[in-house]
């Protein structure tokens, strides 16, 4: 296990830094700002509504940005969202739309590359409120369709030692599950196996499920005492925040990354944690032991802490971003631990970093603006060369090699236009 520990400000060293954009939304004006490394303002979005979590920066430079609805399906609901709209680069609303259906939208939303949203939910079962996967095709402008729920009601058991599902009667035996809020996961992702992470503050664990099937839990951790394979001292996670999957091609790929609060109660201050996790492969469990690891690979340690939201993402450089709600804090750490950059704003939950061609259309590669028989071109020269190009913006459908198909892509958008 690697632990970074750092206990004094280190300077910032711009050398260092991830060449790219920094997107977070602050409070109580709930304006969005898109930052450059030298904190210079590329653009901004004012959204007069109380976010969820934070808006999501699209390829196509559009805003996606959940939030709390009006008039709430179930009331009280932590974090509550139910509204999810989308701008466009000049702020103009595209779409907006709200859920009237059984469910409630909360915290964390997760935009696909089908243009479809994953979203998490709560739901009302004669009044126990667990929660839900929902996965919403936007129609129009202000309407939706659900095509997919994952229940956690339907993945329920009263057999604690069953890894895959979720213990009904934990609740007795655990203060901060309730029926009213049961699970509360507070954050989804996708990983580069499509698969949907999900992150539970009331049972301090993170779980992977399968994207657009039923079944059961595909893996879970940070808190075996759940599932009949440990007790309280084997507890590792404590109102965790903010997981995702690591890109199979950057430092640390295929780990799972998350924001481990170790909340405090109301007043007083700890120590939070960024951690990174090596999935057994295939998500293997022994027939008596917990899921692995036993530790975790990486453990951030600063002087930062909060007690809800915050998050964490490994950058393609190999640095860390980590978002800190509490202070407002926005740190980059290099894979060293040192401080290579930072920012501070109020009432942020959470923020993302973007590369700086993260905006440039995929195939676009001189960079023009425009897809046309240049780039092909340049992707045939790239080819025979075997190399020496961007593949973050020539690599047309995102196989991480450069090839024929890549020209093909090309060529369908060049006569589609």
């Amino acid at each position: 296990m690697i632990i970074i520990k750092i206990l004094l400000f280190v300077s910032i060293s711009f050398a260092e830094v991830f060449d790219g954009y920094t997107l977070y939304t602050v409070g109580p004006t709930y304006e969005t700002f898109l930052i450059d490394n030298d904190y210079n303002v590329v653009n901004s979005w004012s959204i007069d509504v109380k976010p969820a979590s934070m808006p999501y920066l699209m390829p196509d430079s559009t805003l996606i940005y959940p939030c709390r609805q009006d008039n709430l399906v179930l009331s009280p609901t932590a974090a509550a969202g139910g509204r999810i709209i989308r701008c466009d680069w000049d702020g103009n609303v595209i779409w907006d739309w709200t859920c009237t259906s059984q469910y409630q939208l909360h915290h964390d939303i997760e935009p696909t590359e089908d243009g479809t949203i994953l979203a998490i939910a709560q739901e009302d079962v004669d009044g126990f409120r667990p929660d839900v996967v929902l996965e919403i095709l936007p129609v129009g402008s202000d309407d939706a369709e659900i095509l997919w729920t994952w229940r956690v009601f339907d993945h329920m058991s009263n057999d604690l030692y069953n890894p895959y599902t979720f213990y009904s009667e934990l609740g007795q035996e655990t203060p901060s599950i309730s029926d009213s809020d049961w699970n509360h996961f507070n954050a989804i992702s996708l990983n580069d196996s499509n698969e949907i992470l999900l992150c539970s503050r009331n049972w301090n664990e993170i779980y992977v499920i399968e994207r657009g099937g039923n079944s059961d839990i595909l893996y879970r951790w940070g808190n075996p005492f759940n599932y009949g394979r440990g007790d309280r001292t084997d507890q590792i996670l404590d109102a965790p925040h903010g997981v995702n999957q690591i890109r199979d091609n950057f430092l640390g790929g295929g780990n799972i990354i998350l924001f481990n609060n170790n909340a405090l109660p109301q007043g007083q201050i700890g120590s939070s944690q960024v951690l990174e996790i090596t999935p057994p492969s295939n998500y293997e469990i022994d027939s008596s032991e917990p899921f692995g690891p036993s530790e975790p690979s990486v453990v951030i340690e600063d002087n930062f802490y909060s007690p809800k939201q915050s998050g964490a993402y490994k950058l393609k450089n190999g640095n860390t971003f980590v978002s800190v709600s509490l202070s407002g804090r926005m740190i980059e750490f290099s894979p060293e631990g040192e401080i290579v950059w930072e920012h501070q704003a109020d009432g942020i939950f959470r923020s993302q970093k973007y590369g700086r061609n993260y905006l440039v259309a995929l195939g676009d590669a001189n960079l023009d603006g425009i897809i046309n028989i240049l780039d092909v071109i340049l992707v045939t020269n790239c080819i025979i060369s075997d190399g020496g190009c961007d593949l973050e913006i020539i690599d047309a459908n995102k196989d991480n090699v450069v090839d024929i198909l890549d020209i093909v892509i090309l060529i369908n958008k060049i006569l589609s236009y």
